[in-house]
């Protein structure tokens, strides 16, 4: 995680999205901000960093719980950012077999577009929590 500017930065941002979410989102914000903040850490707990350039596939299954997860509060509470957020964890997960698909493929762009879809989580977290704060 901190072995690079993009790790050390998304590390940021996800601090500065989760404690938002915690001190102005309501309930499903809050979860949110807790589960996502726990699996970046577990993400990087499971990362194979002798073989970094491999498939992941401990951080692989993570995000696939995940998809889950989320897909389960976007049920429960129906809010459309947690859709969103859902089909940007389905395209965090996917990113992760395309190297299974194509082992051609190089992995600092498999990397890069798992930092792009997680953002894009991010993204959706804030979203909802602005949402929720208007509504408070």
């Amino acid at each position: 995680m901190w072995q690079s500017f993009a790790g050390t930065a998304g590390f940021v941002i996800m601090g500065v999205v989760c404690l938002y979410a915690l001190i102005r989102g309501g309930r499903p914000e809050k979860i949110a901000a807790v589960i996502i903040a726990v699996a970046w850490l577990a993400s990087s707990l499971l990362q194979d960093r002798l073989n970094i350039l491999s498939p992941q596939w401990g951080v692989a299954a993570l995000d696939v719980v995940l998809i889950f997860v989320f897909l389960g509060m976007a049920v429960y509470w129906r809010r459309g950012w947690l859709i969103f957020a859902c089909a940007t964890q389905l395209l965090t997960a996917a990113t992760h077999f395309t190297q299974l698909l194509d082992p051609r493929l190089f992995a600092l762009g498999v990397i890069t577009a798992y930092y792009l879809w997680s953002y894009a989580t991010l993204i959706a977290l804030a979203w909802g929590t602005y949402q929720a704060a208007k509504r408070q």
